[in-house]
């Protein structure tokens, strides 16, 4: 069986039409880029599912993973169609922004929920912030809302092309080769 070498571009259309799949009517900008040493895709929208949904999505499609405790980039083997391919992408990052509307809403949860006062909701060009928070007010009131989605994901198809065969088993929790 011959291995097939997808790009990174090629890598980042599969990764769309998986998003695109996934959860419908979410806008995704996914942007790949190609360096010295490798290759990676950014996904970045607004709102939407969680960036740990996303990540379980987009993450089937890298080609490493990183050891820092040994700092160590190790392959990741894939199959695609039944056949052995290795994806272009080193890695894939996942950037949510939050608009203001959205932020306010978890401001009010944390309000009622733990009697925290109704903090002001600013959009600094990056994303939507907290004014005039204490940090342990503000990290609840964030993760409230980086946690939250209330999007389902729905199977994709070109997802369920993909499968894990492993990877190079030298890393720090790496698998190893998984037999067929």
């Amino acid at each position: 069986m011959s291995k097939q070498y997808l790009s990174c571009a090629e890598t980042a259309k599969l990764v769309r039409s998986a998003l695109k799949e996934s959860f419908p009517g979410v806008k995704f900008s996914v942007k790949s880029s190609v360096y010295s040493g490798g290759a990676s895709i950014n996904v970045s929208y607004v709102d939407g599912p969680s960036a740990a949904q996303v990540k379980k999505i987009v993450g089937m499609f890298e080609g490493s993973y990183f050891d820092g405790m040994t700092d160590y980039k190790g392959n990741k083997y894939s199959s695609l169609d039944g056949q052995e391919v290795t994806f272009g992408a080193n890695f894939i990052f996942v950037n949510r922004k939050l608009t203001t509307a959205y932020l306010e809403v978890f401001v009010m949860i944390a309000a009622a929920k733990y009697g925290y006062p109704k903090f002001e909701v600013y959009d600094n060009g990056f994303g939507a912030w907290l004014n005039g928070t204490n940090y342990d007010q503000e990290r609840v009131v964030m993760q409230l809302a980086h946690n939250h989605s209330g999007f389902d994901t729905i199977e994709s198809v070109t997802l369920a092309r993909v499968g894990f065969l492993g990877d190079d088993g030298y890393g720090y929790g790496a698998v190893g080769r998984i037999a067929a």
